[in-house]
């Protein structure tokens, strides 16, 4: 019993020991143990112990990447939303410009009819002052 519990030791460590990738996270002790345990079949009971908690932190860890697929896709949502928010804006920005072009335009063609008529009206009055003076 000793000599497998050295072996076990000395696997764990050697597990523990090695080296680790830029980016990636360090093995855990349970997932060590889990390793070791799993190639020594002399000690299933432990090992059923083990892997229950190792499918934890992997259904942990499958929660927690739902989670940020979850929330990629909620931003992705609202990004969307707040693009086609801008887009509308935009529209009736453009569109609120036209108008006032065109009531710049309505107003200086207003002037000018305005013009007209008081030139018009001017004119009928000498017409009419013309007529309306006995002639002798």
């Amino acid at each position: 019993m000793f000599i497998v519990g050295f072996k076990l030791q000395t696997n764990m460590e050697a597990l523990r020991t090695e080296p680790i990738a830029e980016g990636e996270t360090p093995v855990s002790s349970v997932q060590v143990v889990s390793q070791v345990l799993s190639k020594n079949s002399s000690n299933i009971f432990l090992s059923v112990g083990i892997k229950a908690a190792v499918s934890s932190e992997a259904s942990s860890a499958n929660e927690s990447e739902l989670r940020e697929q979850l929330a990629a896709e909620a931003r992705a949502a609202v990004q969307t939303e707040l693009d086609e928010l801008k887009n509308f804006r935009a529209e009736a920005r453009e569109k609120m410009e036209r108008q006032q072009k065109e009531m710049e335009e309505m107003k200086k063609r207003s002037e000018i009819t305005n013009k007209a008529l008081e030139e018009n009206i001017v004119l009928s009055k000498r017409l009419l002052s013309i007529n309306s003076t006995p002639s002798t």
